[in-house]
């Protein structure tokens, strides 16, 4: 298995990755959210999400993430949000800290996923709510970039649990399963030119699973592709699923 490096991604992570507002007001919608509120982001990359959140709700947010460049540009963004060096499954804070903890397409790189629930249920205040946004291994099937790298699906199935691996693994530690939200489904999108450089950068981490020979191959057709303008396609959605801690 390759591995990738998010330090080194993290200069064109922020193209990839922009702060998504429509999941910011999902949030605000199904939680009482306030000034108050003590709020986690576990793997939060360059803090776009936990920046948003902190500006609309005025909270107190929380960022804790293992990659060093990743956290340099986070803590850029807004000197509000208090941003940690650490991972999902040693939580450097408190127990019963926070009122919602939050993750956004990143259990796939935590390694024990029983340890990071345990991390969640011991700083969660009794009533706090999870979410845990991510794909379905039939999302990960269904993603446009696969018809040009289809390896791509099988390398991040491996690594991503799927829906119902996740609610068992939570339930174990004692966190009570709500409901699954499905996200974006099958909404409309083009590839274009900015879909282009991304692949050209590796912007996408499961570029970085692949064999160089199918990437280059991959590129080729979608560079071929595109000289007709962009590809109308479908986003293959996510699926944000909720726990309680009782």
């Amino acid at each position: 298995m390759f591995k990738v490096n998010y330090n080194e991604i993290s200069q064109v992570y922020d193209e990839v990755r922009h702060a998504d507002r429509d999941l910011i007001d999902h949030f605000w919608r199904e939680l009482d959210l306030n000034p108050a509120s003590k709020i986690l982001d576990i793997g939060c990359g360059t803090g776009s999400h936990a920046d948003l959140l902190q500006k609309v709700t005025q909270g107190q947010v929380y960022g804790v993430e293992p990659a060093a460049g990743m956290l340099n540009q986070a803590r850029q963004k807004n000197s509000r949000v208090v941003f940690e060096l650490g991972d999902a499954a040693h939580l450097p804070f408190e127990a019963d800290f926070f009122d919602f903890v939050y993750m956004t397409d990143v259990i796939h790189h935590v390694p024990d996923i029983s340890r990071m629930f345990a991390e969640i249920y011991r700083v969660l205040k009794t009533n706090g709510q999870v979410g845990i946004v991510t794909q379905s291994h039939h999302q990960i099937e269904r993603r446009p970039i696969v018809q040009f790298f289809p390896g791509t699906a099988a390398a991040d199935k491996a690594r991503y649990p799927d829906i119902d691996q996740i609610i068992a693994q939570a339930e174990a530690q004692r966190l009570r399963f709500l409901k699954t939200t499905s996200l974006y489904e099958n909404q409309a999108i083009e590839l274009g030119s900015e879909f282009l450089e991304l692949v050209k950068k590796k912007g996408y981490s499961m570029l970085h699973l692949i064999a160089d020979k199918e990437y280059d191959v991959g590129l080729k057709r979608l560079v071929d592709k595109l000289r007709d303008g962009p590809i109308a396609s479908k986003a293959a959605g996510e699926t944000l699923v909720w726990f309680e801690k009782l």
